[in-house]
């Protein structure tokens, strides 16, 4: 008897050692581990937390479109949103990796697919390297759209250049960010500065347009642009203007607006292919041509075609096929068909060349059969 109890107490020891095994295994399972949640397939009910999750979204392909991490997560079943805090996410398109960003806390919206973060955002575009920083945004997978608020400011550090303003719109998979609202654009090398209400900037080409007024300054030179539209090619380092353009030269006092220009900003060369304007003030001239072209650096201003300059000092008026105006000498010359005149002593004079002397004020027509130096 004491025998067989003995075997039954053996038996049951074992018994109870097995199932508590199991129940300690099964509760770390459902309470310990950490959590890994797809948004397809959650059985979360109304209201309820996890934390130090990590949650997971896949297209219709089988393919990854999004993988949040958060410290904790609340569900709201009645809408399928799931709020998050403290987050990481990791954004992708046909599986690649697009963008990665951070945030104080969000929101993803199951029905949707839409993820929105807020406070303190910081974000990368994996391709390009382009850093962003913005109060609010909202990533829509399906549409491959990112919208961002707030004071908003994106940076390609191996291209020196910086954007900021208050919204955003981008293709991050393209990598076309277009940004609207006080937006500033500024270049290290060379040193440039662009404002305008609206600058979208095509990364993957090296490119930064507006179709809305624009302004620009060089700001070692100080030289000053404002047009209608404006399209800056990165790589040739050159800013192609068109519309009711204003050109200032603070520096040498000269003034010019024309329908189109082209900035090279290396070669600080602006070009005007179209008709144009130069004035200058402080000397009192005007001169016109059909196209020309001014050397920031060699302070010359060289305009073709159908050229006029006048001088309000004398009220005379130089009209030749090509014009050279070397700034610092104070030296305008005047070569090919040359028309002098002066109407208020009924002067009128021909010749190949001319030359203007700012300083003394005096013309001098020179020409196979004449040779005049006009005082005025």
């Amino acid at each position: 008897m004491q025998q067989i109890f003995s075997r039954r107490n053996l038996r049951l020891f074992i018994t109870i050692f097995v199932v508590t095994v199991l129940m300690f295994a099964l509760g770390w399972f459902i309470f310990l581990r950490p959590s890994v949640t797809s948004l397809n397939k959650t059985a979360q009910t109304a209201g309820s937390s996890l934390q130090n999750i990590t949650l997971t979204e896949f297209d219709a392909n089988g393919k990854l479109l999004w993988e949040i991490q958060a410290k904790r997560a609340t569900y709201r079943e009645d809408r399928k949103i799931a709020d998050v805090e403290d987050v990481k996410g990791k954004f992708y398109r046909d599986g690649e990796p697009l963008m990665e960003a951070t945030g104080d806390k969000g929101t993803i919206d199951q029905a949707s697919k839409a993820i929105s973060l807020e406070g303190n955002i910081k974000a990368i575009a994996v391709q390009e390297k382009i850093n962003m920083k913005a109060d609010r945004m909202v990533w829509q997978s399906e549409q491959d759209l990112l919208k961002a608020t707030g004071n908003i400011q994106i940076d390609k550090p191996e291209d020196k250049l910086t954007m900021t303003g208050k919204e955003l719109t981008a293709k991050p998979s393209v990598n076309v960010y277009s940004m609207e609202k006080q937006v500033v654009v500024i270049a290290v090398e060379p040193p440039l500065e662009m404002k305008s209400e609206k600058v979208t900037w095509d990364a993957k080409s090296d490119r930064v347009f507006t179709d809305v007024p624009i302004s620009v300054i060089q700001v070692k030179d100080k030289l000053q642009l404002t047009a209608k539209k404006g399209n800056w090619d990165i790589q040739k380092k050159e800013v192609t203007f068109t519309g009711d353009i204003k050109a200032k030269d603070p520096k040498l006092d000269v003034d010019l607006e024309a329908a189109q220009a082209v900035w090279n900003l290396e070669k600080k060369l602006v070009t005007l292919p179209v008709p144009f304007t130069g004035t200058s003030k402080s000397r009192g001239i005007v001169v016109k041509a059909q196209k020309g072209e001014a050397q920031v650096e060699k302070e010359q201003i060289n305009l073709t075609g159908e050229v006029s300059a006048s001088f309000s000092s004398s009220q005379g008026v130089v009209n030749a096929d090509k014009v050279e105006w070397l700034i610092p000498t104070k030296m305008i010359t005047a070569n090919g068909n040359i028309v002098y005149q002066q109407p208020d002593k009924n002067l009128n004079v021909r010749g190949d060349r001319a030359v203007a002397n700012l300083e003394s004020q005096t013309v001098t027509v020179t020409g196979a059969n004449v040779l005049s130096t006009l005082n005025p």
